[in-house]
């Protein structure tokens, strides 16, 4: 298959063709298989990749890195600059532009930064995740789906559901879903803020029509809805539907997590929930980071803040959820974790020029 993303900027999943698509997870694939060969992947001596992450990363600035290593190209971390700071943002990309061949950017904010930033931009772009999309995530999930299934091509047909907050992700994994030929159900609580908002449907739903129209996609709090699912996702619980307030919502704050924490409970994933499927086969996925226990600083903080016994046992146990079906479905997971790396690898190589 031609590559026809050279030199482009990669910022939303929605912005390709299901051609460009299938071309990166295809590339994905043989990367991953000549990593694990041993096979030298120096392609790309002289080349140097700046990265700025506005928001917390383990995975994504993990992967870029270790990428640009195995392709022989410099990276460049940006942890101490004058960027949005005594220089404006207009100023720093026209200086990195002169010195880099690839940009990755990641903020918590919305879509048109990232946009911004592409436009002044001579060089490809990439999106590392703003509130808009997540296409290095929703990529790795792709690879990590059909390695589950039998290769490339089997996820047509199969039917993916979001159970949780479906204030956030389920906007991401909508379009995945389309692109793939996929069904999708959004299933969570009826709380408008754990839904998701009306442009976010609309978005998903425009998707269906132009990549998918004879699939299905739904948004319910019917938990029967998921018989027949092959796969399940979910997400942290403290986003909230925009419609409603801030997006993103502070995790030093209790009610971040908890505040609607019996809503949300009934949707946790757990083992017995997945046997709802009817599906002998189904196995859960999770982007990272989990609060699957409180076994980190703000699962800890949140133990401190609970006022009784039924909150700290939610917190012990899991949010989103539960520590045993997190470490049943751990061998996907993490694959699906170490699939970032061979993914980004991809992207990057595409828009190179590989």
């Amino acid at each position: 298959m031609r590559n026809t993303l050279i030199g482009k900027d990669i910022l939303n999943i929605k912005e390709m063709t299901p051609e460009q698509f299938r071309y990166l997870i295809d590339l994905s694939a043989t990367l991953k298989a000549q990593k694990k060969a041993g096979v030298n992947q120096h392609w790309f001596g002289g080349k140097n990749v700046l990265s700025n992450f506005e928001w917390g990363s383990t995975r994504t600035r993990c992967a870029f890195e270790t990428s640009c290593n195995d392709l022989d190209m410099g990276f460049t971390y940006l942890s101490n600059s004058h960027v949005n700071d005594t220089e404006t943002l207009e100023d720093s990309i026209r200086v990195f532009s002169a010195m880099y061949d690839l940009i990755v950017w990641r903020a918590q904010k919305e879509e048109s930064y990232i946009y911004k930033i592409a436009d002044i931009s001579d060089v490809p772009v990439i999106n590392a995740l703003s509130l808009g999309d997540h296409p290095t995530q929703m990529l790795a999930d792709a690879l990590t789906m059909e390695e589950q299934w039998g290769g490339s091509g089997s996820c047509k047909g199969k039917r993916m559901a979001f159970v949780g907050n479906c204030a956030g992700a389920p906007f991401w994994y909508g379009r995945l879903a389309a692109i793939l030929n996929m069904d999708f159900y959004a299933i969570g609580p009826d709380v408008l803020a754990k839904q998701m908002c009306t442009d976010m449907q609309k978005d998903v739903q425009d998707c269906f029509n132009r990549w998918a129209p004879d699939r299905e996609f739904v948004c319910t709090s019917d938990l029967n809805a998921l018989e027949g699912i092959d796969v399940v996702v979910t997400e942290e619980w403290r986003y909230d539907n925009p419609e409603v307030g801030d997006e993103v919502c502070n995790p030093e704050q209790y009610d971040s997590y908890m505040r609607y924490a019996k809503e949300l409970l009934p949707y946790r994933i757990s083992s017995e929930l997945l046997t709802r499927t009817g599906n002998p086969d189904i196995f859960a996925m999770h982007e990272l980071p989990s609060t699957h226990n409180a076994n980190h600083r703000v699962g800890r903080n949140l133990l401190t803040q609970a006022p009784d016994e039924w909150s700290r046992e939610v917190i012990r146990t899991g949010f989103e959820i539960t520590d045993e079906c997190f470490e049943r479905n751990a061998p996907v997971i993490f694959r699906e974790a170490e699939n970032r790396q061979h993914t980004i690898k991809a992207m990057m190589c595409a828009v190179l020029g590989l």
